[in-house]
């Protein structure tokens, strides 16, 4: 009874902490590895994830895996993290999979296309539908184990310097949307650049760019992003374009 009682009381993590896990961490040596993200710091809905991962992963472990999270920029350049993971420069990576569609046009396929997967039928494939098996064999090939890291939600289909009025608006401009959604824009006759999305905004400000895809907090003050002009695309049926992110690590080592 008094064992029934302190399950009811302390939960699950609490036994686990209590009494198995300790006897697992202890015979361990400290494990220390470097995070980094194709993410600012600056943008906590996506890069708080990797920061939330780490004391997870740090209490869970009892401090004895510690994992730091580094912002794009830190370690390697936001694009720099699959070769960093496959290089064995660093240990994990988060970011988005589509960046690295110039690689291969797979990567995509485990973030987002257009007109692909919404976030329940993104987790639905990976979970239940085989989609992880299938990424984690192509991942293979570049020396990598990947797990899900989060999921974005809704893309917004664009943010312009200038509002779209007709097709002919779209004749050369520089729109930021990368893997196979860059395809699309240049088939309408726009210039795709793959931008990291700590620079977007910089990018619109200088003019680099005229308009971006985004699925972060484009609206907050902090972004200072109202002045632009935001378009949602959202296709026959109401569904609109998904993407998540993920986790690399190399694979010999598995969490």
């Amino acid at each position: 009874m008094e064992r029934r009682s302190f399950v009811r009381s302390a939960g699950i993590a609490g036994v686990l902490a209590a009494s198995a896990a300790p006897a697992i961490v202890h015979a361990q040596a400290n494990i220390r590895w470097r995070l980094a993200s194709s993410f600012p710091k600056s943008l906590d809905t996506i890069f708080g994830a990797a920061d939330v991962f780490a004391k997870k992963v740090s209490d869970l472990s009892g401090g004895k895996f510690v994992i730091s999270t580094h912002s794009a920029g830190e370690l390697m350049p936001a694009f720099g993290v699959v070769d960093g993971v496959q290089n064995g420069t660093i240990e994990i990576a988060h970011t988005a999979p589509y960046y690295f569609f110039g690689k291969d046009e797979t990567f995509a396929l485990g973030c987002a296309i257009p007109f692909g997967l919404n976030s329940r039928q993104m987790t639905a494939w990976m979970i239940e539908g085989n989609g992880l098996k299938l990424m984690r064999e192509f991942y293979k090939n570049y020396n990598i184990i990947n797990f899900l890291g989060g999921n974005t939600g809704a893309q917004m289909g664009g943010w312009y310097r200038k509002p779209i009025t007709s097709m002919a608006d779209m004749k050369g401009l520089k729109f930021r949307v990368g893997g196979f959604a860059g395809k699309v824009v240049e088939r309408l006759g726009g210039v795709p650049q793959n931008i990291p999305g700590g620079e977007i905004y910089q990018s619109l400000e200088k003019g680099t760019i005229d308009a971006a895809e985004w699925v972060g907090p484009m609206t907050t003050r902090s972004s200072a992003s109202t002045r632009w002009h935001p378009t949602t695309v959202t296709p026959a049926g109401g569904k609109v374009v998904r993407s998540s992110t993920s986790w690399s690590t190399s694979r010999p080592t598995a969490l």
